[in-house]
């Protein structure tokens, strides 16, 4: 193999296209979506002449979604994927990409692909003359045994397929992912901060109070008293646990389906930010404060007095008025709710995620990317006929969910119930 050229900024065109089109849809990245999208990133930015810009700092914002106070010298997310990406190169070029006379490569040293065309050396293959088979006597009893024998072995292998196949479960439920799944717009995954009061020292939260902006009430007033100090509002200092292990699940699961994610404070989310984006909202019931200004509609009210509980809105067979939080006896009990609501424009889609405490919106979060619960949850929605106890049919539902947990930590989700929310509600909404 002859290397012609090998410079960053060769101008090959449409040639260099095709190359990283084989090489995205090749075995060795058509599995890993980070590694596809980073390939990606770094080729049209070269392609286009913007190279200078492919420094590890902005490769870790736009390609890997990290923040903007994020630090390469903590965080080697670009180095160890621009690593990988190395060795992923060289491996398809040494076997599926062998014949290829246009090659792509990342140097070492920096993060700016270089392309090279190649001659290839056709490969001699040295061809024996073909040796004439012993004769071996074949009966028809052989025949017969031999025929016997290979049909059996075609008839078991398409039986296994044919069951592997039917007993696969899907790798999501349509009717919840499947706006996620298929459009093109950034999602945003939102998490929940609660607003903390900060006097002598000490932290305070009101759990009624969500925004800087709401008026001090006489609970307020008295604490301030007993502390023989003003109190004042101080934002983004404490989440729950629960809230960021839910949000991460979350972001694992849409970017392994090669959807661009974007992680925000809910805090510093507004109407303008989701415009032509979907969203997704892990916040406990407390927490969020976009949504309570949006006024979105729901079939499942939110009682804060005693532990906490759900209620339902007109219950049907088998369903409770009020689905409480309990605790003791070894085993905690709490409830959470998945919204999937439409977004601004009518292709894009609202989930939120919560639960009465933290732990249990880790189990919401849990839920909605859990294989077996997703395949039960698209059953129940399939069976559903057009009009029903649940309601109308209809892109837009909820689902009321049943959060087992000890020591406030998560252990399993299940569904209880479910209800349709109104098809028109995006046009109502416009």
């Amino acid at each position: 193999m002859d290397f012609l050229s090998l410079n960053p900024c060769l101008k090959i065109g449409d040639k260099s296209k095709s190359e990283l089109d084989h090489l995205l849809e090749s075995r060795w990245f058509r599995e890993s979506a980070q590694l596809r999208v980073f390939l990606k990133h770094v080729v049209e930015e070269t392609l286009a002449g913007r190279q200078d810009g492919l420094k590890e700092y902005s490769l870790g914002l736009e390609v890997f979604h990290r923040p903007p106070d994020y630090d390469p010298r903590n965080d080697a997310i670009v180095r160890v994927q621009a690593s990988q990406l190395r060795k992923r190169l060289a491996s398809y070029y040494n076997h599926e990409g062998r014949s290829s006379t246009l090659r792509i490569d990342l140097p070492r040293g920096g993060y700016v692909p270089a392309f090279a065309e190649v001659e290839v050396e056709p490969q001699k293959v040295e061809v024996e003359p073909p040796k004439a088979p012993p004769h071996v006597p074949v009966t028809r009893w052989r025949q017969f045994s031999v025929g016997v024998a290979l049909g059996l072995l075609i008839a078991s292998g398409a039986f296994l397929l044919y069951g592997l196949r039917q007993n696969r479960p899907p790798e999501h439920a349509p009717a919840l992912w499947g706006a996620f799944d298929t459009s093109s717009a950034e999602t945003i995954v939102s998490f929940g901060v609660p607003l903390f009061y900060n006097g002598g020292g000490f932290f305070v939260r009101d759990t009624k109070v969500n925004e800087p902006g709401q008026m001090q009430n006489e609970r307020h007033r008295e604490i301030a008293r007993a502390l023989g100090t003003q109190i004042h509002p101080v934002e983004d200092i404490y989440t729950g646990i629960g809230d960021m292990v839910g949000t991460h699940e979350v972001i694992r699961w849409l970017e392994a389906r090669g959807v661009k994610v974007r992680l925000a404070n809910s805090h510093y989310l507004g109407h303008t930010d989701i415009l032509g984006k979907n969203l997704v909202v892990v916040s406990s019931i407390r927490f969020q404060t976009l949504l309570q200004e949006m006024q979105m509609p729901s079939h499942f009210t939110f009682d804060g007095s005693q532990n906490g509980g759900f209620l339902v809105d007109d219950p049907g067979p088998g369903e409770q008025r009020r689905y409480s939080a309990l605790s003791g006896a070894g085993v905690d009990t709490s409830y959470a709710i998945l919204h999937l609501w439409p977004g601004k424009q009518p292709e894009h889609r609202i989930l939120y995620l919560t639960g009465i405490t933290t732990w249990a919106t880790e189990g919401a979060a849990r839920y909605v990317v859990e294989s077996q619960q997703l395949t039960d949850l698209q059953a129940r929605l399939d069976a559903d006929p057009p009009e029903g106890p649940k309601g109308k049919k209809s892109p837009y539902f909820e689902v009321l969910l049943r959060v087992e947990g000890k020591n406030n930590a998560y252990r399993t989700a299940n569904y209880v119930t479910h209800r349709y929310l109104p098809q028109h509600l995006s046009r109502a909404r416009q």
